[in-house]
């Protein structure tokens, strides 16, 4: 199984974290909505690079 956690704070601050696995066409779904996602953010930072930065980070391979 594949989760999905949202977490929304008072002030509107969202994180999004998933985690799992399960049928090959839904993990997917759901990596390339969220991959589709950041890249979006990205692009967006370079058109308004004063107004957005998007910052990805690797986790490191223990």
């Amino acid at each position: 199984m594949t989760k999905i956690e949202v977490v929304v704070g008072e002030d509107g601050y969202m994180s999004i974290k998933a985690e799992g696995h399960t049928e090959s066409v839904v993990c997917a779904s759901v990596s390339t909505l969220l991959q589709s996602s950041v890249r979006y953010l990205q692009e967006l930072s370079e058109q308004y690079p004063e107004a957005l930065q998007v910052i990805v980070k690797d986790k490191p391979c223990l």
